[in-house]
């Protein structure tokens, strides 16, 4: 399952992140990464999604939601 297809308010486990160059980078600095425990807690318009990584929240867009490889708990 992807992150963009994961209910609003529902954790989950990244299992694996398939985004490359700069914004990879700059998503693992994040903590968007393997074993990191994700909730989207927003939807936005054309599918973006605000999610809750730890006390943080990040915004992603539909494309890369759907890049974002999770597993339930």
């Amino acid at each position: 399952m992807d992150l963009a297809l994961l209910p609003l308010g529902l954790d989950a486990v990244v299992a694996r992140v398939d985004v490359d160059g700069p914004l990879g980078a700059r998503l693992a600095e994040l903590g968007l990464r393997p074993g990191a425990r994700v909730r989207p807690t927003h939807a936005a318009a054309a599918g973006a999604r605000v999610v809750a990584l730890g006390a943080d929240r990040i915004a992603l867009d539909r494309s890369t939601c759907g890049r974002v490889e999770i597993v339930l708990p």
